[in-house]
């Protein structure tokens, strides 16, 4: 009977343990490529818990390094090195599959100012892109992976020689991008990022792609590549551990979020000091060119459609299962990433392993808040606690308790309803404001695909675009909704239990603007922990200065659907254990 019970425990796991998808995603100089790296070694040596320390501190301290230990050993015996896809090498099967006049034009075009075109035509003709012996070898192969309208079939023959593709496409892209740094540090970054663009927009790489109209169903020709790729490594190994280098549109990480349960979209974060100083120091790059690279990370771009075809980092990592602080400030001690990948991996392989620290707990209690928002814009949810990490207060955006939220709000009761619950009497009776709603109604209306939907709106977006400075266009002052932490702080207000939060902490699901820092600082908030990267000036300019600032720190832990699948065991550990045994 001890067999059989051991056979029926370990098919219960079987699955998980055979195929892991891990997306990562990350800020340019964040640690995405070194985590993948170390999750592609055959076996990965995790650092001792007394070499794991940030600041003079352990890392994991108390329960955390017993929680942490537990998977240390689990994920010593039972991972195995991962296959790594990395998108850069797939950009550059599309690359491959043009003409040589082709790609110079692009390369050309894309860098705009910042090199010479007889230098780019001269890396190309004497380069690895001319000695490459990918196209002759593999180019049937290549145009199976990017022909989407054939089925994705792959011979014995092809499939015996797909590792090998793989890995000629990996020398090509790292020998390609060290040429492109000889003739600037950015051009690839920029290159790179510009075919990323034209394929999600059109569905291949072409210079001209912002002159193009824009097809809808392009947004998911990478990520159909990259799953084709996915489905050949299945088809070669019994056990596939894939990780994903890296995911940097939204759209792209929900493609793989709806497609696989074993999928998990981890961000690695960096402090912004560490990541700058290891991109100016490392890579050379400027402070012009690191602002540029933010402001195309954050979706910020003149491209048309750019909320589905731009790079969108900060969205990513607003949407991971799994967040990852990675330190950088010392090159070669990866300590701190290694221990949080032998956590999580652990936990892939065999969830409830152990049980979430107080950190995941109490985000994860924000981040279930957040859903309770009836803002149209974004969901932010908000906890409270002491110093202990006791709650106190929960708190998400909405309107103030009595007045209708946003998303059960109409344009079409607006207009002719006249309700004095829902609408207030500036909306009821400024014909100007009236106008402009109306103008937005009839074109809503005339939307065959939005029948039967809802017809909300945002108010202050239609009253700031009625202002005629440019000033103020974001003025947050119009807004309906209370901030999350601004309604978890007033809980506290109405319900008591105020002082019990002096030296505690605030978890919030993005972070404080200067009006909610302001008050987190006048209550005596110690700790501030945050997903989002701080937006505006609150940290700069309010949160560290004074005599009591608090301590800022970067989640990192599962959240959502992520801290569910990891956290929730398969069955409960001791029924495991003596089902081994009987």
């Amino acid at each position: 009977m001890t067999e059989v019970n051991r056979n029926m425990i370990s098919n219960l796991f079987l699955e998980r343990s055979k195929f892991v998808v891990i997306g990562l995603t990350g800020r340019t100089g964040s640690g995405c490529t070194t985590a993948a790296n170390i999750l592609e070694t055959l076996k990965p040596q995790f650092p001792r818990l007394d070499s794991i320390n940030y600041k003079g501190k352990p890392f994991y301290d108390r329960l955390n390094g017993k929680r942490y230990e537990i998977v240390r050993k689990f994920s010593e015996q039972h991972m195995t090195a991962f296959y790594s896809i990395k998108v850069s090498d797939l950009i550059s099967a599309y690359l491959l599959s043009l003409p040589s006049e082709d790609v110079f034009k692009f390369i050309v075009k894309s860098a705009g100012t910042q090199a010479n075109p007889t230098t780019i035509l001269e890396m190309l003709e004497t380069g690895s892109y001319s000695k490459n012996k990918i196209t002759s070898r593999f180019s049937t192969l290549i145009n199976k992976l990017l022909d989407h309208e054939t089925k994705f079939f792959l011979t014995e023959k092809e499939k015996e020689k797909f590792i090998s593709f793989l890995k000629l496409i990996r020398k090509f892209t790292n020998d390609f991008k060290n040429e492109m740094k000889k003739i600037d540090s950015t051009l690839y970054v920029s290159t790179y990022q510009a075919a990323g663009n034209s394929i999600r927009k059109i569905g291949c790489i072409d210079q001209d792609y912002n002159e193009y109209s824009f097809i809808p169903s392009s947004v998911f020709h990478l990520p159909e590549t990259i799953n084709r790729v996915i489905k050949a490594i299945r088809s070669l190994k019994d056990r596939a551990l894939i990780v994903l280098d890296a995911i940097r549109n939204p759209y792209e990480a929900r493609f793989f979020k709806d497609r696989y349960s074993a999928f998990y979209l981890v961000s690695i974060n960096a402090p912004d000091e560490d990541r700058n100083s290891y991109l100016q120091n490392v890579h050379k790059f400027t402070a012009d060119k690191l602002y540029e690279i933010e402001q195309s990370e954050s979706g910020k771009t003149n491209i048309s459609h750019a909320d589905f075809i731009s790079q969108n980092v900060k969205q990513c990592i607003e949407i991971s299962d799994i967040h990852i602080f990675n330190p950088r400030n010392e090159l070669d001690n990866n300590n701190i990433l290694k221990a949080q990948l032998a956590w999580y991996v652990a936990l892939m392989l065999h969830p409830g392993l152990i049980s979430p620290t107080s950190m995941e707990r109490v985000m994860q209690i924000a981040y279930t808040a957040k859903s309770n928002s009836g803002c149209i814009s974004r969901q932010v949810g908000a906890v409270v606690t002491d110093a202990d990490c006791s709650v106190k207060a929960v708190g998400w955006n909405d309107v103030a308790k009595g007045q209708v939220p946003c998303a059960l709000r109409s344009l079409d009761g607006l207009i002719q309803d006249f309700d004095t619950i829902a609408y207030s009497k500036y909306e009821r009776q400024n014909s100007e404001f009236r106008f402009s709603a109306n103008k937005k109604l009839i074109k809503l209306n005339n939307i065959s695909e939005l029948n039967g939907r809802n017809l909300s709106y945002c108010f202050k977006d239609i009253r700031n675009n009625l202002e005629s400075s440019d000033k103020s266009r974001g003025n947050q002052v119009h807004t309906r909704s209370l901030h999350a932490e601004e309604n978890a702080f007033l809980q506290l207000a109405k319900y008591g239990g105020g002082a019990e939060i002096f030296g505690g902490k605030l978890y919030t699901t993005a972070s404080p603007c200067e009006l909610c820092a302001k008050k987190a600082y006048q209550l005596g908030i110690k700790e501030i922990v945050f997903i989002d990267p701080y937006p505006g000036i609150s940290k700069d300019h309010i949160l560290e200065i004074g005599e009591n600032p608090p301590i800022l720190m970067q989640f990192f832990g599962a959240v959502g659907k992520g801290y569910h699948q990891l956290y929730e065991p398969v069955l409960p550990y001791k029924d495991e254990l003596e089902y081994m045994i009987t």
